[in-house]
């Protein structure tokens, strides 16, 4: 197969998709403009078992960068970039995936903050999942982070009762604050922590926050049989039954993030 061949691309809405031969998953970024440039990439296609386990970040040969490289110096800069590197910053997946490089995916980070939250943050957004699943967005549009939660298992508003969906916090344009928070957040979660409101404006760094609360669903039945992962149908609206069983799973891994909101 003509090396050409190996690597597809296609436009998805605002998304560039790449699948590289061989690999289980899809690379991401932003904006079709860089179709071109990605296009002319001549990614490096790992070829063994052992190469293909070990290709975390999809590289280029044409232009000698990483992926998230090419994606970081389409919007950055390559200067800012190497000046970056000079004083140590690496340039931080935010989802810990290192085939999505999204600018919404990517910031700068000191590398011995980098290799923490690989240690603790990462670790327990995965272990946590199955509670909640957090994201980190960042907006390059106006300049905020956005901290995304949606919620696979019954968790309650401690002042309302009320079982919570999908909560969105929106944050200034500073990444280790938006980190910081994110780690206490899912760290309170993972312990299954109630959560007031009131106090996370105390507590957090937040300048805004959205929830949406779960609807109030009454199974029959039957839809109570059914397994994660399956619809049911009320007023002409899916719902998705979220949950982990022995033999099935239905979890929601992330949520987008809300566009145009902006700090006032």
């Amino acid at each position: 197969m003509d090396k050409k061949d190996q690597v597809t691309l296609k436009v998805w809405n605002d998304k560039i998709s790449i699948n590289i031969i061989g690999m289980k998953k899809l690379a991401f970024v932003d904006t079709p403009e860089m179709y071109d440039l990605i296009g002319n990439a001549r990614f490096r296609i790992p070829e063994t078992e052992e190469a293909k386990e070990n290709y975390k970040y999809p590289y280029s040969n044409e232009y000698k960068k990483s992926f998230h490289q090419i994606s970081f110096d389409y919007y950055f800069g390559e200067e800012l970039r190497k000046e970056a590197y000079g004083k140590d910053y690496i340039i931080e997946h935010l989802d810990n995936d290192g085939f999505n490089c999204s600018i919404s995916n990517l910031f700068l980070l000191k590398k011995i903050k980098n290799t923490y939250k690989g240690w603790n943050f990462d670790k327990v957004v995965d272990d946590s999942k199955h509670i909640a699943a957090v994201t980190i967005y960042h907006i390059l549009e106006n300049r905020t982070f956005q901290i995304t939660i949606a919620f696979n298992e019954l968790y309650r508003n401690d002042q309302t009762g009320k079982s919570l969906e999908k909560i969105r916090l929106l944050y200034p344009y500073n990444y280790e604050i938006v980190l910081q928070d994110a780690e206490q957040i899912i760290e309170a979660i993972s312990n299954r922590e109630n959560i007031n409101f009131e106090r996370w404006k105390e507590m957090y760094r937040f300048k805004d926050i959205r929830i949406e609360y779960a609807p109030e669903l009454q199974l029959t039945e039957e839809e109570k049989k059914q397994p994660p992962s399956s619809l049911v149908i009320r007023d002409g609206h899916y719902y998705l039954l979220v949950g982990k069983t022995d033999t099935s799973v239905g979890l929601i891994t992330s949520i987008p993030y809300d566009k145009n909101w902006n700090i006032d």
